[in-house]
């Protein structure tokens, strides 16, 4: 029998019978702290377990992982993902994906490990039958981040929509005795319950889950329902096996799903796992879905410099949560065959310190700390400081990196590529050719929210905002960052302001234009010019010719503007988070303030006896207490009553939110305030909205 700590499920390779692994007893027995301080902390030991696991079985094996696995290890591994599992035994690495079907017979290999996220059993049957077709391997062990359909799995999803561990086993064991074996085949199939991705100690992603955004209208899809059972799944096994008492509170229907989920998952636990020897630590989960504030991720407010960087700086290939860092100008470029293998930089591999430094800190500021750093290299090796200019600027920092290829201290700089890689985000995000237009689209969102404070009703911004689509090429505007703007706006009024009929019908007007315009700029020159979200809608839509290219402009300019109200609706059932534009007193002018800091600051710092109206409250660890419960009465807790708050935004957060919590946790001094954490789908930028909002 195989024997992984990482599994909550395994199969029995004699019995095929399903059994529970005491995980927690093993991380106890390994010198586990008796009282957990830090929640992301013993999540991260919980994952690092996982890991490990894997990397004990990958030896003298082949891996196949798929995309979202591999973005969970990437962070684990600070970028090194590959190396991480070269290192650990592995013959070969090969991408495990729905439309890759060119599997290559790995020559000396008996084996082979696959590490998969997907929800689709069909997946599963298809892809790796397609490995095995190719090779004959003797060992074959397959990690899942999905459950067995036969343990607690609370899904109202028919049989064959769900993973059976014992038909998989079978299946894949008739598979290999195919190949004609000379020994019987060892199979497993092993269940890893949550794979996620550390930021930094305050902050994670689950990129199993990336794609997750709640719908704008009253029903949920059943492949959305589909998901959040699986992570609502995988919350309760990674919370239950490090000991956690969780309070759930939600806002936003698909988060009072998930609430209802992860509570069913504590009440009805088959193998409940709770050890009196080591002492629960409590958590105040918020859930929040993302569609209630869709204006703060279509934001380009740069206080955070993260935010600079995700929008400057092009995402890492096959990544949601990691851009791609131009290491060229420090090390030189890679010419010949080894561009093939000329590997960018990451957010991943630097420092979890400089992250925080990019959340926090002002551009001004990096600037000096990447100016110093520059030194510092240059010191290592006896070398004349470089000269420290009057105004350091990113072309100044630039200029300085092209010299130090002439002062032969490449070793140094090698040595120091965490360095390097912070240095040239830095250089890159700021010298981008895409500052002047988030400085012009920043303007317009100011200028949006003064017209909407000062004229109400009468606001002309729509107006102001269609003149603005149909010159947007001589602004060095595109539409894609005009309609996340237009999300902004609609987001911003809410219900607090009904537009005119004649300015929307003019602002419709103006997106069929610009649509059928982005036709004909890429029909004349389709190999130079990159593909908009809406050239791709009119491509996957056959669309080939200017007539019909014209009438179907005007259907997506219609669905976009139903789109826009639907999203000023998103916060009409609210009662105290209603509104984004807010005025504190008579004589302040009305600000922007978003919907995580309302809540934030409501749970940490207001009166606890005032009222939560708008966050359901679920409390699993009451509702397990049974009887006693029903003899004292269901007591209304509130949020602050337990030592951690971790806030996860369904459809993923900004820098922007990130730098408010992490703000707030490095405040908390020594006073009683919990410590508080954010999560969410992955990390956003204002097209990352546009795209999953209006496109999908």
């Amino acid at each position: 029998m195989h024997t992984d700590t990482a599994c909550m499920v395994q199969i029995d390779a004699d019995a095929g019978n399903k059994k529970p692994v005491d995980l927690k007893n093993y991380l106890r027995k390994a010198g586990r702290e008796k009282k957990m301080t830090n929640i992301i902390f013993e999540m991260k030991k919980y994952n690092s377990k996982c890991w490990e696991a894997i990397f004990t079985e990958v030896r003298d094996a082949v891996v196949y992982i798929d995309q979202y696995a591999t973005e969970c290890l990437h962070w684990y591994a600070g970028g090194k993902g590959y190396m991480a599992l070269k290192n650990a035994g592995a013959i070969a690495v090969h991408e495990l994906g729905m439309y890759h079907f060119r599997y290559p017979e790995v020559k000396g290999a008996k084996k082979a490990v696959i590490v998969s996220t997907a929800g689709n059993p069909a997946f599963y049957q298809r892809t790796i039958k397609m490995i095995l077709a190719k090779n004959a391997f003797n060992g074959c062990t397959v990690y899942c981040s999905i459950p067995c359909c036969t343990t607690n799995y609370h899904g109202n999803h028919s049989a064959q929509d769900k993973l059976n561990y014992i038909k998989l086993k079978r299946d894949i064991e008739l598979w290999m005795i195919s190949k004609n074996l000379s020994q019987d085949p060892s199979v497993n199939v092993i269940h890893v319950p949550f794979l996620i991705a550390p930021l930094n100690d305050y902050l994670f992603v689950t990129p199993p889950f990336g794609d997750l955004m709640p719908p704008l209208d009253s029903s949920i899809p059943e492949d959305l329902s589909a998901e959040i059972y699986l992570i609502a799944n995988s919350f309760y096994k990674l919370f239950d096996n490090i000991n956690i008492k969780l309070d759930v509170y939600s806002i936003g229907k698909l988060s009072d799903l998930f609430a209802e989920i992860l509570e069913n998952c504590f009440t009805n636990s088959t193998y409940p796992n709770h050890s009196s020897e080591v002492e629960e630590t409590g958590v105040s989960l918020i859930l929040i879905d993302r569609t209630l504030d869709l204006c703060t991720p279509t934001s380009n407010n740069m206080e955070s410099f993260l935010t600079k960087i995700l929008g400057a700086l092009p995402r890492l290939p096959q990544h949601n949560n990691d851009v791609a860092i131009n290491t060229s100008p420090a090390f030189g470029l890679v010419e010949g065959i080894l561009q093939t293998y000329d590997v960018p930089g990451c957010l991943a591999s630097i420092e979890k310190a400089t992250i925080d430094l990019f959340i926090l800190e002002s551009e001004k500021k990096l600037l000096t700390a990447a100016n110093q750093m520059l030194n510092d290299i240059t010191s290592m090796k006896d070398s004349t400081k470089l000269r420290t200019p009057m105004r350091i600027s990113g072309h100044s920092l630039e200029r300085a990196v092209s010299k130090l290829q002439n002062m032969n201290i490449i070793d140094s700089m090698i040595v120091h590529t965490e360095k390097v890689q912070s240095i040239m985000a830095i250089v890159e995000a700021s010298t981008s050719q895409k500052t002047s237009q988030f400085e012009l689209l920043t303007s317009l969102e100011k200028l949006a929210l003064q017209n909407l404070s000062a004229s109400r009703e009468s606001s002309s911004i729509l107006a102001q905002l269609s003149n603005v689509i149909r010159t947007r090429l001589h602004r060095g505007l595109n539409i894609e960052n005009l309609l996340a703007l237009l999300i902004h706006v609609y987001a911003l009024t809410g219900t607090q302001i009904r537009f005119s009929t004649q300015q929307e019908q003019q602002l419709e007007q103006s997106i069929a234009d610009a649509i059928f315009e982005d036709f004909e700029i890429f029909e004349k020159n389709p190999s130079t010019n990159k593909i908009s979200a809406s050239q791709r809608s009119l491509l996957l839509l056959g669309i080939n010719n200017a007539a019909a290219a014209r009438e179907t402009s005007y259907k997506i300019a219609a669905r976009i503007l139903r789109t826009l109200r639907l999203i000023a609706k998103q916060r009409s059932l609210l009662q105290d988070y209603r509104d984004l534009m807010i005025k504190s007193t008579s004589k302040e002018t009305i600000q922007y303030v978003s919907i995580l800091e309302q809540i934030a600051k409501d749970i940490l710092f207001a009166d606890k006896t005032r009222e939560l109206r708008d966050l359901r409250q679920r409390t699993p660890s009451l509702i397990s207490a049974g009887f006693n419960l029903l003899l004292r009465g269901k007591a209304k807790r509130h949020p602050r009553d337990n030592s951690n708050i971790l806030l996860f935004i369904i459809g993923g957060f900004t820098a922007e939110e990130a730098k408010l919590i992490q703000e707030i946790a490095l405040n908390r001094g020594q006073n009683k305030t919990p410590r508080i954490m954010l999560a969410g789908s992955r990390l956003l930028n204002p097209l990352d909205i546009m795209d999953k909002i209006l496109f999908h």
